[in-house]
Parts: C-alpha cells; sequence; structure tokens
C-alpha cells in the first residue's frame, strides 16, 4: 500500500546554539588536563503536511544539522549530522494517530528499542499507544494505557523485550492531595531483575517545587525546582551525592541563555 500527497504545505524550525563546554572525565592529551572547549551546532527541522478531503491528515520530515548541541539530560555533547535519512509517515484521523517508518518509534517502557508501527489515541479519559516491531529477527512490541479519575492518575506500560531482552512493566498511580501537594507510587517489574517500587512526594510553594523520591532498591532523590518569569533554576541530589544544576534565562525571541552542571561536567 502506498500513497503520495502533492501541494502540501512545508513548515521550518530548528534551533542554533553556541557555548563553553568542560568534560572532567575527558584529560586533553597536549595539557594533561580537563579542557574546556567552544561549541556551536544547529538543528534544522523541515515538515511537509497534507490532508484529504474526508479530513486525514498526512505528515512526514526530516532534519539535518551540523557540530553539536548540549543535551541536558545527560550533560554531555550531542553532535549533529548533515546527513537526510528516511522519515516515517504520520497519519491522523477521528483522533486516531498512526506512524509508520523504519525504527522510528521508541519503545515505550524505556527507549532501548525501536518499533516500525505505533498508533495511539483516546477513547473518553482512557489514553492507549501500541509500537510494533515487524523486523522477524527482532522482538521489541510495546503497549501503554493511562486514564485519571477525579484526583488520581493511572499508568500502564508494558514491552516484551526490555534491555535484558526480558518482557517488563511498570504500575504508575498519582494523586493530588491539594494544590501544594502530590504524591506517587511505582511498581517496575523489570523482567529477571528484581522489581522496584518507588514513592514520590511533590510539594509546590509559589513559584519553589520540592520533590522527594525513595525506593525499596536504596535509591534516593530530592530536586529543588524555581520558576518565575523569565528565570528557571533546578538542582538535584541522591544517594550517593552526584548532583547536577541547571539553571536558564528567557532573553525573548525565542533566544535563551543557560547554564548546566553536574558532579563531573559544565556547560554554559
Amino acid at each position: 500500500l502506498a500513497a503520495g500527497f502533492a501541494h502540501a504545505d512545508v513548515t521550518f524550525s530548528g534551533k542554533g546554539e553556541v557555548g563553553v563546554f568542560q568534560d572532567e572525565n575527558y584529560t586533553s592529551p597536549e595539557v594533561g588536563s580537563p579542557t574546556m572547549t567552544v561549541y556551536s551546532g544547529y538543528d534544522l527541522n523541515v515538515a511537509v503536511s497534507g490532508a484529504s478531503d474526508n479530513g486525514m491528515t498526512f505528515s512526514m520530515g526530516f532534519d539535518m544539522g551540523a557540530g553539536s548541541l548540549h543535551d541536558g539530560g545527560d550533560k554531555q555533547m550531542d553532535a549533529q549530522s548533515g546527513d537526510i535519512g528516511t522519515s516515517a509517515l504520520t497519519i491522523g484521523y477521528a483522533g486516531v494517530t498512526l506512524v509508520l517508518g523504519q525504527d522510528k518509534s521508541d519503545d515505550l517502557y524505556d527507549d532501548s528499542q525501536n518499533g516500525d508501527v505505533k498508533i495511539s489515541g483516546a477513547f473518553g479519559d482512557l489514553n492507549f499507544a501500541a509500537v510494533l516491531d515487524t523486523d522477524s529477527d527482532e522482538d521489541s512490541n510495546s503497549f501503554s494505557l493511562s486514564g485519571a479519575a477525579a484526583d488520581m492518575t493511572w499508568s500502564l506500560v508494558s514491552t516484551d523485550s526490555d534491555d535484558s531482552d526480558n518482557a517488563a512493566a511498570k504500575v504508575t498511580v498519582g494523586y493530588t492531595v491539594s494544590d501544594a501537594l502530590s504524591m506517587s507510587f511505582k511498581h517496575d517489574n523489570k523482567g529477571a531483575a528484581a522489581s522496584i517500587n518507588t514513592v514520590g512526594l511533590t510539594f509546590a510553594m509559589g513559584s519553589l517545587t520540592l520533590g522527594l523520591s525513595a525506593d525499596d532498591n536504596n535509591d534516593n532523590d530530592i530536586s529543588v525546582g524555581y520558576a518565575a518569569g523569565p528565570v528557571s533554576v533546578s538542582y538535584a541530589t541522591d544517594e550517593s551525592d552526584a548532583w547536577e544544576f541547571d539553571t536558564s534565562y528567557d532573553l525573548g525571541g525565542g533566544a535563551s541563555a543557560f547554564a548546566s552542571m553536574d558532579s563531573t561536567d559544565y556547560t554554559a
């Protein structure tokens, strides 16, 4: 089954970034010490979209770039490729979204593998998604269900293959006690590994947010966040005293300045 669409709308988006990066884990052979490096990079996204007479929507796109961009999640630099790769086709109709593309959809459990077909949508307050892998030599199918009732939210995510090639699933329940306090519980069945139960609390006090979590694997996390106007600041630490710090300032017009540090790395 193949289809083509012409006279589509074309949109462009992207980001450019310049800054300095220091990695304490890397020692320059020339100077024998951690190096501070000036970096720059950009990522350009092009999307093509259209719609049929019956209301079905279609979209495809690609991205390309050069240099490197900062990854706030792992405090490392992500190299941007100038190569233009294949793109997934996204089809939407009657509240249901279908994504088709070889290895273009992340596994819903932990993003450690990819699938080729993803379908998602909602029935009332029930949200669903499924990712299927069509490759005969791989096994990476997953699904998720989530919903809400009054002050409670819940979600179920399952996969037939996690990092250890074992089926895994996790159930998360959240409860809003008040405008200032919310609670969560997560049971994570990690396949062949031991299951882990995690309890979390979030306190919101005006512009300040405090997060606490602990599990039965002796892992504990504490986070503090502040956001007011164009300024945002966050700090997090865990049971091993590893920490990370992020702050950003919205300069307006789509520009922002940021600094990001953790126990070993620094970026600004």
